[in-house]
């Protein structure tokens, strides 16, 4: 599997940080305009398309954070401060999407007492003011962001599971590595007992033999002295 080059963090946490800024002011200008406006819409459509861009760019600068811990390819100083950054920037987002989807609803509340408002004002309306369009798309606004809540957990629990899945193989391969070392060092320590036991019974035979010898050698001197005794 390619392994994302860890020098790119710098480079893709700078865009991050650049592309929440640009949401923040899109957001703020929003504010300022009449929900009718084609400038509203317009700011409304790039704020949704900047989230989901961010979105994407986070989950991906994760898994650059991720290839650099399990590789070590950076201090660890370094690492810990690219977590810090990371945590940082997840729990900005978050803030930017409770933002957007905030403000959308109070402004098709607003729209909606409006609505109401006028049709108090005009004698003689029996039907209440049908939902506008802006209702509408809000509504699917807010369920396009749950769902995209939704996968993005999905996809970031399945970069987990599969990141665990990675570790549980290499832990595998130590161990099987570790237990291959214990057989050659057993059968090193069979072939080293072996040694010593036959060196073992070569010394023994020596000293049977050495034993041997010196038997002998006492009798042959009991005899000399014996001889000498007598003849002498």
């Amino acid at each position: 599997m390619a392994l994302v080059d860890h020098d790119s963090w710098d480079i893709e946490y700078e865009g991050c940080e650049r592309l929440r800024h640009q949401l923040l002011v899109y957001l703020n200008q929003r504010q300022q305009l009449n929900q009718k406006a084609s400038s509203y819409v317009q700011l409304t459509s790039s704020i949704q398309t900047g989230i989901e861009q961010l979105a994407k760019d986070v989950k991906h600068l994760k898994v650059v954070l991720d290839n650099a811990i399990t590789w070590e390819t950076s201090p660890e100083e370094e690492l810990q401060q690219r977590r810090i950054d990371w945590d940082r920037l997840t729990s900005q987002l978050r803030e930017i999407r409770e933002k957007f989807a905030n403000s959308t609803c109070s402004n098709v509340l607003a729209a909606s007492g409006s609505a109401w408002q006028d049709q108090d004002l005009l004698p003689g309306q029996s039907n209440p003011p049908r939902n506008t369009a802006l209702d509408v798309e809000a509504l699917k606004q807010r369920k396009t962001e749950m769902l995209a809540q939704q996968n993005e957990g999905l996809e970031v629990l399945s970069a987990t599971l599969s990141r665990q899945r990675q570790l549980a193989t290499q832990l595998g391969n130590e161990v099987e590595d570790q237990n291959n070392i214990l057989d050659n060092l057993a059968n090193a320590m069979d072939r080293v007992e072996t040694g010593v036991q036959r060196e073992t019974q070569s010394i023994g035979q020596v000293n049977r033999r050495d034993s041997t010898w010196g038997y002998w050698l006492v009798i042959i001197a009991l005899f000399v002295a014996i001889i000498v005794v007598v003849f002498v």
